[in-house]
């Protein structure tokens, strides 16, 4: 019997990092109109920290889109490169060894892509098979992880590489002085992450070797919802300055109004129901979205912990946020086998996605 194992998991963020005051008094305060009102947002946001791969200087120049992203593809590259190292070294794999390569990232875009590009950097193999997934936000490491399993469960043989990262510093827009531009103002960072999932032989034992690091779980199954009548309340639009986010108020409100029934219905077709789950990583979008989400699954304080630290060190990093929420579970929490957790993640078209994952 073969399931699709994570055998390594990495992260790397950009060497600069902000508090929130200095974010807003260094970088981004002489834009903002109102400042008493942007000073609350970010003092509000639950972010205490972000990395951005950009210093206040960025901003004092009028960026055009192919400046943003010409800079994102110089930064990608070493961060990339970073995230995947860290994580084969956990699994005990070189570069050589990937089978598969799924690059996710809403942020930026080129072609050749980084797919490409940090394939012949890492030397992995000429006949690799590679996709990326682009433009899906928040959640968007969720499907990247469902094609990975597919691609396992398929071939038990197959090591298959996720990578996802996000510069989302690049697309701060000065002239909007609009609220929600200053919520995404508040809670967007820059950030890498990256997961290999191999397969498991029950006969034959584990064929990828680990490291001295504590087991990582299985990927059991995912789930996906989508509310296409709410597409106007987030989006993340191209201009010729750029991403521009749209990120409506009522965003937590709708997604928690969905979340208990992708969560239970991805729990009961494999027998399971909330009291059987032991860890719980939501998507720190904000922190009124983890307030939200905690209050319609009727969780306790302490089970979005991580969610919540993830929030504060590093700010919401989009796709790659979620991964780095799995990375302290498994780091500060200690899993046991035969452990079960939920990972949920929410984006663009109001899509939340979920992962049923065990030790």
């Amino acid at each position: 019997m073969s399931t699709a194992k994570i055998t390594g998991l990495g992260t790397a963020v950009p060497p600069q990092k902000y508090s929130q005051d200095e974010i807003f008094d260094r970088l981004l305060a002489p834009y903002f109109g109102d400042k008493s009102v942007a000073r609350s947002i970010f003092r509000n946001s639950g972010v205490g920290y972000r990395h951005a791969v950009v210093d206040g200087t960025y901003y004092s120049k009028a960026r055009g889109t192919q400046a943003r992203n010409e800079r994102y593809m110089d930064e990608a590259l070493p961060l990339g490169e970073k995230a995947i190292r860290n994580c084969l070294d956990q699994a005990g794999l070189s570069p050589g060894a990937v089978d598969d390569f799924i690059v996710v990232s809403c942020t930026g875009l080129d072609i050749p892509g980084l797919d490409l590009l940090l394939a012949g950097r890492l030397e992995m193999r000429p006949e690799l098979r590679r996709t990326c997934i682009l433009g899906m936000g928040c959640y968007g490491a969720f499907p990247a992880l469902e094609r990975a399993r597919e691609s396992v469960m398929a071939d038990s043989r197959r090591n298959v590489l996720v990578l996802a990262l996000e510069l989302c510093s690049l697309h701060f827009q000065p002239t909007d002085r609009s609220i929600e531009n200053i919520v995404s103002s508040a809670l967007f960072a820059d950030g890498a992450a990256a997961v290999l999932l191999g397969g498991t032989d029950t006969s034959n034992g584990e064929r990828h070797p680990l490291s001295n690091s504590p087991p990582l779980p299985s990927l059991l199954g995912c789930a996906t919802y989508c509310d296409y009548q709410t597409f106007d309340h987030m989006a993340f639009h191209l201009t010729d300055h750029g991403f521009h986010m749209r990120l409506s108020a009522y965003v937590p409100d709708l997604l928690a109004a969905k979340v208990e029934k992708v969560v239970d219905d991805l729990l009961g077709d494999h027998g399971l129901s909330r009291k059987d789950v032991r860890f719980w990583g939501v998507h720190p979008g904000s922190a009124k979205i983890l307030d939200y989400v905690q209050s319609r699954l009727t969780l306790r304080e302490h089970d979005l912990d991580c969610s919540r630290q993830v929030l504060y060190q590093y700010g919401n990093m989009s796709s790659a946020t979620i991964l780095f929420v799995l990375n302290l579970i498994q780091e500060r929490d200690n899993p046991a086998p035969g452990d079960y957790g939920i990972l949920m993640a929410f984006g663009p078209g109001l899509t939340l996605q979920a992962a049923l994952i065990q030790w």
